[in-house]
């Protein structure tokens, strides 16, 4: 943990890291272990998530709350799952499926008659694969660009996911909302 600490320029600073280490490090072994079921790995991975946590931590609020918790978990959970597939040595290719283009005016009035929560909960019910990149993005805020580096992958496929994402949740917003009319 020293070394994060000698990363970060205020005391202030090193102190909320070191509350932030505390009280998530052993979710984020817990999430590790689970996808690489070797100890030492998922250490590395745990490890490796708190290098990418200091690199970013000006953009942590506070420490110990739900979002806060989910930031640390999608990271090493990404990590975790990049080490995997590297470590079986397969690339994981995403599927070909042809991209249907969102027409902007659906998508603006569909989401413009939808209260936060209910995007919140739809995100939460999307695949991983698009749920971290959509929640990183829609809540969080962050650009394509700081989600690659976040997740550790290309920015490309970040903005493929998003794309994708973006589809679904308007499928499934959209969906929910004839069910309502209907």
């Amino acid at each position: 943990m020293l070394i994060y600490l000698q990363m970060l320029d205020t005391p202030e600073e090193r102190a909320k890291f070191e509350t932030l280490y505390h009280a998530h490090r052993r979710t984020m072994l817990h999430i590790a272990m689970q996808i690489l079921k070797d100890h030492q790995l998922a250490e590395d991975a745990v490890q490796e998530a708190f290098l990418r946590l200091v690199k970013n931590f000006s953009k942590i609020g506070q420490i110990n709350c739900p979002r806060t918790r989910l930031f640390t978990v999608i990271i090493v959970r990404n990590i975790s799952l990049t080490m995997l597939a590297e470590r079986k040595k397969e690339t994981v290719l995403e599927s070909p499926d042809a991209v249907i283009p969102i027409e902007y005016d659906l998508e603006e009035d569909v989401l413009e008659r939808i209260a936060y929560e209910e995007v919140l909960n739809a995100i939460r019910e999307l695949p991983v694969l698009y749920r971290d990149v959509l929640y990183l993005q829609c809540v969080e805020e962050y650009k394509l660009t700081e989600i690659s580096r976040l997740l550790g992958i290309e920015a490309e496929t970040v903005k493929k996911r998003a794309q994708r994402g973006r589809k679904k949740l308007l499928d499934q917003l959209t969906k929910e909302h004839e069910n309502d009319d209907a």
